[in-house]
């Protein structure tokens, strides 16, 4: 064979020479590509429902030093917005592309078959870590994900849109939209659950990532220092549930005794005087629903004022972390050429209502705040601890987005307008400034392409790549004269949706419990009434059409059609196929890890069911059989003491029935529930075939099952049950075969059945 022929064959770019000897050989070694010679970090750090002005930088009273200096030698943007709503928000963020297109306008908890809400980002819209991996970027991702289908959640599933197959070298953190800060559940390494049973005393979610984070620089900086890294960190603070080390909860008490309408006058006087808002931002009224602070009764005021001092004592630890970091920096000799950005993914959230929750997942299945049990665990100090699951109350929602009206899930500017800082030393010349260029989420990536020189493949992933919605910002890092490139905007999230064109802003707000108005807009001024106070709709019909019209254009072209409007029932719209493998006799096993809740939320969601669990058991063993949901949600079996317990479990109001007692040998325990309608039930109860309880009333019926899952033979995380908290993980010591969850019918007229409405829209498309 010839020389070139066979070098051609075994090299394709081998342009040495390959004889019989090393003698008549000629060696040649390709040139490795790399990022370019001093190419910047680039360190994005997302907020989850962090208001406006929250960041002291920002107005705020709460302590935020370290984010602050971060300002003083940085930037701040007045006029950043975002998309109202998490999973819309990160796909924004690290596609450049509106959330619609790229199959995310709403959250990741459904498919109903059209184009803009597959749940996940589609494979055509590289992300910020595709994009920088293809230019030689070590790239990291720490927190929380939230942007893949609940369906392809759990291990065996459609991984293609877990953070490592997009794009991520590195991934720590859970992958749904929320969890617990101390013993947080569903959390993955890479693309494996993380091994730990429960997380020691003195744990915090928040420090664990950004130890990870800076572990991950620290050491690709010992041993590649060359290479420029991307991270993102995405800290779930301040989204719900609102917990809080006790350390950083102590600095706050008192703090918020004067309540919410004194603490938002403070908080606007700061940003007017420190020239954080427009001169003609007016102070709104309290948004819709919000009580006056002086109408509470005190013990309304101490319980609402204590929320508050969570949320602060969160966001306090939040900024304590990205200290860490810069300090990391800081010591690797990395900071001035890393590029910072912290923001919110949206405004603060309003889902607790004027008068807060300490129990967010009993809101949610339909629980009634206990006010006497709230106000027991704030005199023993518990509100804010591990066993709370709370958000505070509206009024503090409004504190947290001044000045603006409104909230999360809206396109008003309290859910849409939301801090931005910048830090780069090598690349900002006036540090310390302001900066009220109009921009958007959606220029983050192509800023980041700017300064970085990197630039997104024409073709990925086997799929030509559409163009980006973003424009970048990156002349108005250094000079604050510089046009503002973006111009208009549209909003959609649930039915809520509004458009920005210039000067004008129109605004559709819509409810999930009301047939759906497309007509009712309103209008606004910005120049004039950036706080969105006065609607000029009646003054101003032919600008409102003009918008309605643009808005509808580019609906058409991102596919937010159709709108929808539904809350929680819209979870349990599933596809076809998914319907036989969703609602099938299914068999669990004894794993080291657990079960994920999406799975098993519409076996059981109410509707009726059998639980059949068979074990072995003999003198001395005993422990938990198996644990479903958590302590704030769910139902376990454990043995203990010879005889087996059974609690069904609602956070304080935990129903339990008498202990059976053992005999050696085989066990079969049979669990049936009879979901008789209005989330009510009862089950009967067997053991070995034999009857122990008939008709036990277990209401309400189990509607949503925690994230944390199925456990079978161990107690995970959160113990479902106080009884054996004590015990640790509490593993079972007996040989458990496996529990059968068999499905039946959903209760009548149950909140997870599809109206006959949504039925004959189904038919209608398909």
């Amino acid at each position: 064979m010839p020389k070139d022929q066979a070098s051609s064959l075994i090299w394709p770019t081998f342009n040495g020479r390959v004889g019989k000897t090393l003698a008549e050989s000629t060696p040649h070694w390709n040139t490795p590509s790399r990022a370019p010679a001093g190419a910047p970090n680039v360190i994005v750090i997302l907020m989850d429902d962090m208001g406006y002005s929250d960041l002291g930088c920002f107005g705020g009273e709460i302590e935020t030093p370290n984010i602050d200096a971060l300002a003083a030698n940085g930037l701040r943007f007045t006029n950043y917005t975002t998309v109202p709503m998490c999973t819309p928000a990160r796909a924004a963020l690290l596609t450049g592309k509106n959330p619609h297109s790229v199959g995310c306008g709403w959250l990741s908890h459904n498919d109903p078959g059209f184009p803009g809400y597959k749940g996940e980002i589609a494979p055509d819209a590289p992300t910020i870590a595709e994009v920088m991996r293809q230019h030689h970027y070590a790239t990291m991702a720490a927190g929380k994900w939230h942007n893949t289908y609940d369906r392809n959640n759990f291990p065996g599933a459609d991984n293609s849109s877990w953070p490592v197959q997009r794009g991520f070298d590195q991934f720590y953190g859970f992958m749904a939209p929320e969890t617990s800060y101390f013993q947080p559940d569903n959390m993955m390494e890479g693309n494996q659950l993380a091994s730990a049973l429960r997380y020691p005393e003195g744990y915090f979610a928040p420090d664990d990532y950004t130890g990870r984070a800076i572990d991950w620089i620290t050491q690709q900086k010992s041993c590649a220092p060359e290479t420029p890294f991307f991270l993102y960190l995405a800290f779930q603070t301040p989204h719900g549930p609102l917990q809080a080390k006790p350390e950083d909860l102590v600095r706050y008490r008192g703090r918020y005794d004067s309540g919410w309408d004194a603490m938002r006058e403070q908080r606007f006087e700061r940003q007017r005087a420190n020239d954080l808002i427009e001169p003609t931002a007016g102070f709104a009224p309290r948004n819709p629903g919000v009580p006056a602070w002086a109408d509470m009764n005190p013990d309304e005021q101490a319980l609402f004022a204590r929320y508050m001092e969570v949320y602060a004592a969160l966001v306090d630890n939040a900024d304590q972390n990205v200290g860490r970091l810069v300090q990391c920096l800081k010591d690797t000799g990395q900071l001035d050429n890393t590029i910072i950005m912290i923001t919110s993914d949206n405004g603060a959230n309003s889902v607790a209502g004027p008068k807060g929750v300490m129990n967010l997942i009993g809101r949610r299945v339909g629980a009634v705040d206990n006010m006497a049990l709230n106000l027991q665990l704030l005199k023993d100090g518990e509100v804010g601890g591990e066993h709370t699951y709370i958000c505070y109350p509206t009024g503090w929602t409004q504190v947290s987005n001044t000045p603006y009206r409104f909230f999360k899930r809206t396109p008003m500017a309290g859910g849409i307008r939301v801090p931005l800082v910048v830090h780069w030393p090598a690349g900002i010349s006036d540090p310390g400034a302001l900066r009220r260029q109009w921009t958007h989420v959606t220029d983050i990536l192509p800023t980041l392409m700017d300064v970085t020189g990197t630039a997104r493949p024409e073709h990925f992933k086997g799929y030509q790549t559409r163009g980006l919605d973003g424009v970048s910002f990156a002349s108005a890092l250094k000079d604050s004269t510089a046009p503002a490139k973006r111009e208009r905007q549209y909003y959609e999230l649930q039915g809520n949706r509004a458009y920005i064109s210039g000067q004008w802003k129109i605004v559709s707000l819509q409810t999930p419990d009301k047939a759906i108005d497309l007509d009712n807009w309103m209008l606004f001024n910005l120049e004039q009434d950036p706080a969105e106070l006065t609607d000029l709709a009646s003054t101003h019909p032919e600008i409102v059409a003009k918008l309605i019209a643009e808005f509808d254009a580019d609906a058409g072209t991102n596919y937010v059609y159709p709108i929808d409007t539904r809350n929680e029932s819209r979870n349990t719209t599933f596809p076809p196929y998914e319907q036989s493998r969703l609602f099938i006799e299914r068999d669990f096993f004894r794993t080291a890890h657990s079960i994920p809740g999406l799975l098993l939320t519409p076996m059981v969601g109410d509707r009726s069911y059998v639980m059949r669990a068979t074990f072995d058991w003999h003198a001395g063993n005993e422990g938990v059989i198996f644990a479903l949901g958590d302590r704030f949600c769910g139902m376990t079996l454990f043995v203990e003491d010879s005889a087996l317990h059974f609690v069904y479990q609602w956070w304080h109001s935990p129903k339990t029935v008498t202990p059976v007692t053992l005999s050696s040998g085989a066990q079969v325990f049979e669990f049936s529930y009879h979901a008789t309608g209005d989330r009510k039930g009862n089950a009967d109860i067997t053991l070995n075939g034999r009857q122990c309880f008939n008709k036990v009333d277990l209401s309400p019926s189990l509607l949503r099952i925690p994230s944390c899952g199925l456990s079978i033979g161990i107690s995970r995380r959160t113990a479902v049950s106080e009884r054996y908290e004590h015990k640790g993980a509490f593993e079972y010591t007996g040989n458990i075969d496996r529990l059968r969850i068999t499905p039946g019918e959903l209760a009548p007229a149950s909140l997870e059945e599809p109206s006959e409405e949504i039925y004959q829209d189904r038919l209608r498309h398909s």
